[in-house]
């Protein structure tokens, strides 16, 4: 993990300030927000570098300390982060929910992950990960980055996947592209339950976010927030600002 990577994700250090206090209402408002019947959950943005994948490292680590067994899910083959956000336990320990992972004694990980899932070449055993100093929370890399992205997250196999992982937790977090670059979020939209939509304050770069949540709310998920990061005048000069969002469907 960078230095950068260091200030942007919550440790035991930043647990009792503003920065986390402002995920803790965004974690409340999500599992209040459908009556619990939410369980895997998209987090995209509109372009880059607007957040999502702090947004999902941060929230997956504060569901996880408040007891709720968690799955954070890097889906996004084009920058994959989370695994440099959230890294792994190097001991071998055994997450809650999860039955464990594999790794190659003496050597590095190998690095399976959500492409070998879809493609049925390993189990959620061989590539779920122990995030290090968080029970409850293991990550579930990208895995080899395929040469059709899109057509692996539209498969029937990855819906599969989904529900399959929802077995084994009680939220699934997933970080996706930016749907105003790619349309894979579009794609993930048949396969969650929920959307949280990520933008960053100040000038947008000619992103139409009400276009582009509209586009993404023509799947099977709802819009259930938006989440506003780097608002001037926040205590402590940190993130986050959250907006609920309204059903794309009654």
């Amino acid at each position: 993990m960078t230095a950068r990577d260091q200030q942007l994700v919550l440790s035991g250090g930043t647990l009792q300030t503003p920065f986390a206090e402002a995920y803790r209402a965004l974690r409340t408002n999500i599992t209040f927000s459908r009556g619990g019947e939410v369980r895997a959950v998209l987090v995209t943005s509109g372009t880059s570098a607007e957040g999502k994948s702090t947004t999902v490292a941060n929230l997956a680590i504060l569901m996880a300390q408040a007891g709720q067994r968690v799955i954070a899910l890097d889906a996004d083959f084009r920058r994959p982060s989370l695994h440099r956000l959230l890294p792994a336990n190097g001991n071998g320990h055994r997450a809650a929910g999860v039955d464990g992972f594999w790794q190659r004694d003496g050597a590095e990980p190998v690095r399976l992950g959500l492409s070998d899932l879809i493609l049925g070449t390993a189990t959620h055993v061989e590539v779920a990960q122990s995030v290090e100093g968080v029970d409850n929370l293991c990550l579930i890399p990208t895995g080899a980055i395929p040469p059709n992205p899109a057509e692996l997250l539209a498969s029937t196999r990855m819906r599969d996947v989904i529900v399959e992982l929802c077995e084994h937790a009680d939220v699934v977090l997933l970080d996706s592209p930016p749907c105003g670059l790619y349309s894979d979020a579009v794609e993930l939209t048949q396969v969650t339950d929920g959307i949280l939509y990520v933008l960053r304050s100040g000038p947008q770069g000619g992103v139409n976010h009400l276009r582009t949540l509209k586009q993404l709310q023509q799947g099977k998920a709802r819009l259930i927030g938006v989440v506003m990061n780097q608002v001037a005048g926040n205590p402590g000069g940190y993130p986050t600002r959250y907006g609920a969002g309204t059903s794309s469907r009654g």
